[in-house]
């Protein structure tokens, strides 16, 4: 399959590590001619071609560039008939992208993230996608969304990303200054919370309440900080800024 990513910021191009040894032929275009140049020079399967160039080649096209570009971008572009296109883009609808891509046959906004690179990422798609299911789903978990309003609301809830990253590199520097041992201080933090997390099966349900529940022993460490932060508000405030999020996508 001749796969195109018109755009090749960070999330385009860990989408194309996570195919370039499935056989496929990657076209990426100029724009972020960092990343292109890296994946053309490691990789035989892999080339760099213009805009217009790569459409014309590629069967099925990742549209990896802004909502706040986008007009300009694809309005100068002639897509083709029996060509399945999907956007990466969050922030235009996928009416609007549908129009702007004709005649190709628009197909699913997908929402993946850094770590498809090496597999066992979640990827949004609104609506499912046959295709990501086909390039994507092997190594992956597809995530399709009912409706447009729920895809919105996954999109705020993706941000918790790096607000767990954060408490995470607070709690790193942390232990670090107290034991002056970062590399035990990182490898430590990262196996707990991250085995802790993915220890079951991910299709079991209520993996998250039931480890809070097995934390719980009454006057233990875990308690007593999970309450500290919540009787400082910690909770209250994040519940706050995920529906800030909400409010902002389901405007656009």
């Amino acid at each position: 399959m001749k796969i195109g990513y018109l755009g090749f910021g960070t999330i385009a191009l860990a989408c194309a590590q996570g195919l370039v040894e499935d056989g496929h032929d990657i076209i990426v275009s100029e724009r972020s001619k960092t990343n292109a140049t890296r994946m053309s020079e490691r990789h035989g399967n892999v080339r760099v071609a213009s805009n217009q160039a790569l459409l014309d080649t590629c069967d099925v096209v990742f549209l990896g560039t802004t909502a706040e570009v986008a007009d300009a971008l694809l309005e100068d572009l002639a897509f083709r008939e029996n060509q399945t296109v999907l956007s990466f883009m969050v922030g235009m609808p996928a009416e609007k992208i549908a129009k702007l891509v004709a005649p190709a046959t628009f197909e699913a906004i997908v929402i993946p993230f850094p770590s498809i690179a090496q597999g066992g990422s979640p990827l949004l798609t609104y609506p499912k996608s046959p295709t990501t299911e086909t390039l994507y789903g092997r190594a992956n978990t597809i995530i399709p969304m009912k409706s447009e309003a729920d895809f919105n609301e996954f999109l705020a809830a993706q941000a918790l990303l790096s607000v767990v990253a954060k408490l995470m590199a607070v709690s790193v520097d942390w232990l670090s200054e107290k034991t002056e041992d970062p590399v035990a201080a990182e490898q430590f933090l990262r196996l707990l919370i991250g085995g802790s997390i993915m220890a079951e099966p991910i299709t079991t349900p209520n993996v998250m309440s039931n480890l809070v529940s097995s934390l719980n022993t009454p006057g233990g460490l875990n308690q007593q900080l999970r309450e500290f932060m919540a009787d400082t508000g910690t909770y209250d405030e994040l519940i706050d800024g995920l529906n800030v999020l909400s409010a902002r996508l389901n405007r656009s």
